[in-house]
């Protein structure tokens, strides 16, 4: 009797087992979808085209970085009288990141995409975030031609070349804080999560550091966002941290977006309007070193004068 038990109790245990094996396989499984990296509103900077393993390994290099400059004391400034570029300047490596601005409650910085004027006056601005390109095609164009532009600049191309962002300064262009990394502030056009108040502190200092190390000027308080990407929250840390003008866009040339040097031409003069700021990219990516040449001459040709943001917003 008792083995008959036994081996009931054994056969029903194997039946039990079939059973849940069986439904285990005949159970539909649900497809893991994969993320594509959307495409980026703006040209294609260092991180959204490197791809998910150089992007970890960038950031890795942007914490190391960070724990080294969060090591070294900085002297105590008096805030009623905070350092001038030129002071920061001349302090020594370690004192010349300039304290933050003290958050007021609901602050927000200024968004310029087109300055309201009725004189014929534009702003040329390029933004150096991917490779060396045509950048100094485009600064001997600026020479010959005799005009000034803005730069909007991330901290790893001005580490990449130095000579350059030296010679921006030298003659007499304009340098806008475009972060350390050109990763979005927000994630829309990356496909990530927003970055913290602390993160968006970390990409501005980095930059402000290097531009200051490098060429011995400040960014502040020009602030142009990677991509484009801008939100509210972006408003008040960037302000927070000096930031009180983000430089937007009236006319972006389309270069990055592969459209030829003809249609750059073409699309940049026949958008000509008064207070209107231009966006361009040095990368090699984007035809606009080689168009602008023609640009400036068929916007003096339609009697525009052409300048940094800077000389806009003041004229």
């Amino acid at each position: 009797m008792n083995a008959k038990r036994a081996a009931v109790v054994a056969a029903l245990a194997a039946g039990f087992l079939i059973a849940a094996c069986g439904r285990d396989d005949a159970s539909p499984r649900t497809p893991v979808a994969v993320r594509a990296t959307p495409p980026p509103t703006a040209y294609i900077g260092r991180i959204a085209a490197a791809g998910v393993e150089a992007a970890l390994q960038d950031a890795l290099e942007v914490s190391d970085a960070m724990v080294h400059i969060a090591s070294v004391p900085v002297a105590e400034t008096p805030a009623a009288t905070p350092p001038t570029p030129t002071a920061l300047a001349a302090a020594p490596a370690s004192q010349r990141t300039p304290p933050p601005t003290p958050r007021v409650a609901g602050a927000r910085a200024r968004i310029v995409d087109r300055v309201p004027t009725t004189e014929k006056r534009v702003a040329l601005t390029f933004d150096a975030g991917a490779d060396r390109g045509y950048a100094e095609q485009i600064l001997d164009t600026l020479r010959d031609a005799g005009v000034h532009a803005s730069f909007g600049m991330t901290g790893q191309w001005a580490e990449a070349n130095p000579d350059l962002l030296r010679r921006m300064v030298a003659e007499g262009h304009h340098i806008i804080n475009h972060t350390q990394t050109h990763d979005s502030f927000t994630g829309l056009s990356t496909g990530r999560a927003p970055k913290s108040p602390e993160a968006r502190a970390r990409e501005l200092a980095m930059t402000e550091a290097a531009v200051l190390r490098i060429a011995g000027v400040s960014t502040k308080p020009y602030f142009r966002p990677p991509y484009g990407d801008l939100d509210a929250s972006v408003r008040e840390d960037v302000q927070t941290q000096g930031y009180e003008i983000i430089a937007m866009w009236t006319v972006d040339s389309q270069g990055w977006n592969g459209l030829s040097r003809t249609g750059i031409e073409a699309r940049c003069l026949r958008m000509a309007a008064p207070g209107a700021v231009y966006v361009f990219h040095v990368g090699s990516a984007a035809q606009d070193g080689p168009a602008l040449p023609a640009i400036i001459a068929g916007l003096r040709q339609q009697g525009y004068q052409v300048g940094t943001l800077e000389w806009l917003l003041r004229s």
